[in-house]
């Protein structure tokens, strides 16, 4: 499947209508976690338990193929960045992929590869894969929230 090449960190995918989930993402249950770690970095999320139907119907309009590994709303607090960090909890033996669907950002707000020298705005209205198994890291310099849907997929077919 196409997916990300050896030396890429990131692709855009394509447009995302996110319009019906706009309308509720400032009443989603968010709940703080982490800041134990650079890999538990402090920030609100939703676990795909609580979903609304709005969220469900956008993951299932990504037809992403494969199988649904896990599914999360992550907000970060206006200037919130994010540590330097792998995702080495995810296993290797298995066919994961992350897609990063944002909802709420600003151009001022970019995620970053360090030592691959990369860095992107993730613009809101697109889907994109990102690479989770190298150092990266969010610069928040916005006084907005940053909020994104990220989805982790076995074997996605896109």
């Amino acid at each position: 499947m196409p997916g990300l090449d050896k030396e890429q960190c990131f692709r855009l995918v394509g447009p995302v209508d996110i319009t019906p989930i706009l309308a509720v993402v400032n009443r989603l249950a968010y709940i703080g976690v982490g800041g134990s770690s650079p890999e538990k970095y402090k920030c609100d999320v939703v676990l795909a338990a609580h979903f609304p139907s709005e969220l469900r119907a956008l993951i299932s309009s990504l037809r992403l193929g494969g199988e649904l590994a896990r599914a999360v709303v992550r907000r970060l607090a206006p200037r919130q960045s994010i540590p330097p960090h792998i995702d080495a909890w995810m296993p290797a033996e298995t066919d994961w992929r992350r897609f990063q669907v944002p909802l709420v950002s600003h151009p001022d707000i970019v995620m970053r590869w360090p030592e691959d020298d990369i860095e992107v705005h993730l613009a809101p209205g697109f889907l994109y894969e990102v690479r989770f198994d190298r150092t990266h890291e969010v610069i928040h310099g916005a006084d907005c929230e940053r909020v994104h849907l990220q989805v982790d997929q076995i074997a996605a077919t896109i």
